[in-house]
């Protein structure tokens, strides 16, 4: 992958490119406390026939930290001016997880330029969502007091499938190792979880997607209850669902080459 930094307000932004030049092009956004690692093992499959854009955002990965609080809103406006340095017009666009919000603002920011959208393994505010127990200040200071192989033993423990330890010692291991090998900073995940709580709270007028639409998750993810899937389908109108069985919230990394068929299906028939 090439590796890009673009100077913005807050600091640099790193982006990853790979997949062919002059290809559609898929933007992907990550989930909280991740960066780009989100979408590594979808890479091969999907990068076949796209240009793939990946971000690690503010205060994540490689990116420069930040010094304030902020909003996804932001975060958003820093991945359209990743397009815009790509020179890029219209793109399809993915979210995991914390990433699926962001994603719902930059569709807000510029509509006219995403020409479908895959949301994965998230939600959107509103009565229709179930939301999941919001995770506190407290709790993250609490649970980055344990080293750091134990914050990624528990962390992928909660959620990958139960069985998929004993099942494939070999993915949960490498899922493990990528958790060890990307552990966020303290301060960027507590103003990250700030913002992402912000937008699970506030009103989303999930009217203004009008583009095709898949949301996807993991048949048994714990983290964010599956069935908000069914929510998204109600709310956009072009929303195709699909549901991986035996896969939990990290459905994206224990079982990666049945995620990346379907999304290189979707995006082959929509872009």
């Amino acid at each position: 992958m090439q590796i890009q930094t673009l100077a913005l307000e807050f600091g640099q932004l790193v982006y990853y490119r790979t997949g062919p030049v002059g290809a559609p092009a898929l933007l992907g956004l990550s989930g909280f406390g991740c960066n780009h690692y989100n979408y590594i093992d979808l890479l091969p499959e999907l990068s076949k026939s796209f240009q793939i854009i990946l971000i690690d955002n503010r205060g994540m990965g490689k990116s420069g930290k930040t010094k304030a609080e902020y909003s996804l809103k932001d975060v958003a406006s820093d991945a359209l001016a990743v397009i815009d340095d790509c020179k890029i017009d219209k793109f399809g666009l993915m979210g995991i997880s914390m990433g699926g919000f962001i994603a719902q603002e930059l569709v807000a920011l510029a509509p006219q330029r995403v020409s479908a959208l895959a949301l994965m393994c998230t939600l959107s505010s509103g009565p229709d969502f179930i939301h999941p127990v919001s995770i506190t200040e407290e709790g993250l200071r609490q649970f980055n007091t344990l080293d750091v192989a134990m914050r990624a033993e528990f962390s992928t423990m909660a959620t990958v499938h139960p069985e998929l330890k004993e099942k494939f010692p070999e993915t949960y291991k490498r899922i493990v190792n990528l958790r060890i090998d990307n552990i966020p900073d303290l301060e960027e995940t507590i103003r990250q979880n700030t913002a992402a709580v912000n937008f699970i709270n506030a009103p989303f007028d999930l009217s203004i997607v009008t583009c095709p639409t898949l949301a996807m998750a993991g048949a048994e993810d714990r983290f964010v209850n599956p069935e908000n899937i069914k929510a998204f389908a109600k709310n956009i109108k072009k929303t195709q669902t699909a549901l991986i069985p035996e896969s939990d919230h990290f459905f994206f990394l224990e079982k990666p080459v049945e995620v990346a068929e379907n999304l290189h299906r979707f995006f082959k028939e929509v872009l």
